[in-house]
């Protein structure tokens, strides 16, 4: 397999289509920089720019993967929280974008999702909705 070396200026239009194709946090960059072969100098310099140039936003970011994580993969706060810890965005902004999520809309997720185990004991369904991510205390509320 062909190593392809990319000059600075080349990744850094690489990077910036990939940021403006969707919404990305440095931790995915970083990510992708590393595959197309960047130097950890040019890494550092490319993420100032794009961050620099409103290519990257983590509160952008923290806001749109609350937003999908919760309507199309049905997680509850708590895995969405400790994903988004994974990918190194700040508590105050998680905080801030989970903050942002309609209880009217999420205990209608909670309720589809809980739906979805019709036959399971309380104990299982209450085990389940937890591996979701959702509290105890909106699961009850929930039931």
């Amino acid at each position: 397999m062909e190593t392809t070396e990319y000059s600075q200026h080349e990744l850094i239009v690489k990077a910036e289509h990939y940021a403006a194709s969707s919404e990305h946090c440095v931790e995915d960059v970083r990510l992708k920089l590393r595959q197309w072969g960047a130097s950890s100098s040019d890494e550092q310099t490319i993420i100032e720019h794009l961050t620099k140039h409103g290519f990257i936003n983590h509160s952008r970011y923290a806001n749109a993967f609350v937003h999908d994580k919760l309507h199309f993969q049905k997680w509850g706060r708590v895995k969405i929280a400790y994903a988004l810890r994974a990918k190194k965005i700040e508590d105050s902004i998680i905080d801030e974008a989970l903050e942002n999520i309609d209880e009217q809309d999420y205990f209608t997720v909670l309720r589809k999702v809980a739906s979805h185990k019709k036959g399971a004991t309380r104990e299982q369904l209450l085990r389940f909705l937890s591996q979701r991510g959702f509290t105890y205390e909106d699961i009850q509320r929930c039931l």
